[in-house]
């Protein structure tokens, strides 16, 4: 069982890079009685509250503010049990389709 509450999460996130979320339960299996509530997320460069592999996680009351990308999500929908209840996210807003440092994409120079 884990109990996340009352936290402050800032600038937590690293931008383009899957899997670098502030909160995030990866592949834990049964997690059945984990809480993660009232905490704040804000300023995130990716993501906020994210839920992948694992089952039984509450999320309760928790506030995601000004924010790039999904904020309370299951990452690929196999989850069960998980409950998202009376979250607030505010201020999200569309990852930058610019090219990061080192990113490489189809074009050439």
């Amino acid at each position: 069982k884990q109990l996340i509450s009352g936290a402050a999460f800032y600038n937590f996130g690293q931008q383009g890079k899957l899997g670098k979320y502030p909160i995030h339960f990866h592949m834990s299996g049964d997690h059945s009685s984990s809480v993660v509530s009232k905490n704040l997320v804000q300023n995130s460069k990716q993501r906020c509250y994210v839920i992948h592999g694992t089952d039984g996680v509450q999320v309760i009351d928790n506030v995601a503010y000004d924010t790039i990308g999904h904020c309370y999500m299951n990452e690929n929908g196999v989850e069960e049990d998980i409950q998202f209840i009376g979250n607030l996210g505010a201020l999200t807003k569309k990852q930058p389709e610019e090219r990061l440092i080192g990113e490489s994409d189809h074009r050439a120079y």
